[in-house]
């Protein structure tokens, strides 16, 4: 009976677990610069970035970067990088991070984690 108790303790325990987990409990600084870039991807999207964004960009993508989890799943889900380096090519042609950042929006990741799962070819 008590092995019985103790599994079921386990399960109720990772179902916990687990449901946190999707809850996506995070850090008002988290959800602060996750909101800041989707609104600066939605302006330059929508051609209504200003030059003066840059500093809202750089303090939003540093937080993010804190947390590379978060990062890759707004990546996934707005294009970040794409949006980006589209926002320094119109503003700041000059930037010495435009070409490391064309490099790095170029490659998608497939899923959160960079995992890539298919075919690929021949391994010839």
């Amino acid at each position: 009976m008590n092995t019985f108790i103790m599994w079921g303790g386990l399960v109720l325990l990772v179902a916990l677990l687990t449901f946190l987990n999707q809850k996506q409990m995070y850090s008002s600084k988290v959800k602060r610069a996750y909101r800041e870039l989707r609104g600066l991807a939605e302006a330059v999207r929508g051609e209504q970035a200003s030059p003066a964004d840059l500093k809202r960009w750089e303090a939003a993508l540093e937080e993010m970067n804190k947390h590379p989890n978060e990062f890759n799943k707004l990546d996934a889900e707005i294009g970040l990088r794409e949006v980006f380096v589209l926002y320094l090519q119109q503003y700041y042609p000059h930037d010495p991070r435009l070409a490391g950042l064309q490099e790095a929006a170029g490659h998608r990741k497939d899923s959160v984690w960079g995992m890539r799962f298919g075919d690929y070819g021949s391994k010839k």
